[in-house]
């Protein structure tokens, strides 16, 4: 219960329905892995990839624990977005950056790094495929289309 105390007197509102999504919550280090899995990316493993910048410490009392991937083969330009550009456009530009790093779905976890892809990339394919204008193979389309729905970054 959340009870909220103010000068019109006491409010009580069930915490639930406040945060209606509460359970549904799942941290991003989790979605990380989960969206590997559920990707096109699954057939190598994760640490051929990314190495994990582990984090362990309190704050305000509380313990955390998480990590920060990074890529072990970056690209040797960022993928930026302009407004003038094509989704098919993004397209070709996702695909030369998957072959570049040797990994079919790299881009998407290289843009949820948030350095080396741009995410309003990430949200301009998620749209081309809602309208249906572009493919991806399915795993990947819905792995991006939930990042797009609820999205993460480090």
């Amino acid at each position: 219960m959340i009870r909220e105390v103010g000068p019109q007197g006491t409010r009580e509102t069930p915490f639930l329905e406040a945060v209606p999504d509460w359970f549904d919550y799942v941290p991003r280090e989790v979605r990380f892995f989960q969206d590997w899995e559920g990707s096109s990316a699954r057939a190598h493993r994760v640490f051929e990839h990314w190495a994990l910048d582990v984090r362990d410490y309190t704050h305000k009392g509380e313990r955390e624990v998480g990590f920060i991937p990074r890529p072990l083969k970056p690209p040797k330009e960022r993928l930026l977005t302009a407004s003038d550009v094509s989704v098919h456009l993004l397209m070709d530009r996702i695909e030369a950056v998957d072959s570049e790093v040797g990994l079919s779905f790299g881009w998407f976890f290289l843009m949820t790094h948030g350095h080396w892809v741009d995410p309003d990339i990430g949200l301009a394919i998620a749209q081309g495929l809602k309208a249906q204008r572009v493919r991806l193979p399915d795993p990947d389309a819905r792995v991006l289309l939930r990042w797009a729905d609820r999205s993460y970054g480090f």
